[in-house]
């Protein structure tokens, strides 16, 4: 469990313009899909390969979104991303009828690396996408983040369990800049700021169809967001 408290420690996130991007399940590239049957159309007289299969490319490691609410009105925009040094180059994810398998440069891979590296982004976002909205949210401050707790969970089916070890490494907070011109570029506006974070999440001998969940809660135990890397 960790506080959302930021220190000003510069640690190089790839995820900070994630946040401007539409919440969306940010899924891997389909590299391949066939479907026998169709192919079996087209090359009438040539047997048809067994079933569907469809191949996701995982270079580059997972990303994540989802949109978190706090119960004073205020509302958050989170972006991650999962990584490992080396084991995410070349792997895939197969789906055929008879199931899912993890495949990297032609070897079956079914655990996690000893370790993974999450960099997350906690952007203050408006509450609506709606600019007919006018209700103004409470800025998400210093203060308030300090009482917000973030909890790493592996999830099998249903079942999800506390990782067994996590470190917070790095962690800086920056100011939004105001986009106002004119008269109301001189007004006073309350700063508004963006966070970001970077954790080492223990994940040996963990399979690879558990997913890491992600759950911020408030000083109430409330959750505020939710979100899964999942492979």
């Amino acid at each position: 469990m960790f506080s959302l408290w930021a220190i000003s420690i510069a640690c190089g996130l790839v995820v900070s313009a994630l946040a401007a991007l539409p919440v969306c399940c940010f899924q891997s590239r389909i590299e391949d899909h066939t479907d026998s049957k169709i192919e079996a159309k087209e090359n009438s007289g040539k047997p048809p390969k067994p079933g569907k299969r469809t191949v996701w490319n995982l270079e580059g490691g997972v990303f994540f979104s989802t949109d978190g609410h706090l119960p004073n009105g205020s509302c958050f925009r989170l972006a991650g991303q999962m990584t490992a040094p080396e084991f995410f180059a070349g792997l895939r994810r197969v789906e055929t009828d008879q199931g899912t398998s993890y495949v990297s440069h032609d070897k079956v891979v079914t655990q996690y690396p000893d370790q993974v590296q999450i960099v997350l982004h906690l952007l203050d976002y408006p509450c609506s996408p709606d600019l007919k909205d006018t209700v103004v949210r409470p800025p998400i401050t210093r203060e308030i983040m300090s009482t917000l707790r973030l909890n790493f969970y592996w999830k099998e089916g249903l079942h999800m369990s506390p990782v067994e070890d996590s470190k917070r490494v790095g962690a800086s907070v920056r100011r939004i800049g105001s986009y106002a011109t004119g008269p109301a570029a001189g007004e006073e506006l309350a700063p508004r700021f963006e966070w970001d974070y970077a954790f080492t999440v223990t994940s040996e001998k963990i399979p690879l169809v558990n997913d890491l969940v992600l759950v911020i809660e408030n000083e109430q135990h409330k959750i505020c967001a939710r979100v899964a890397a999942r492979l």
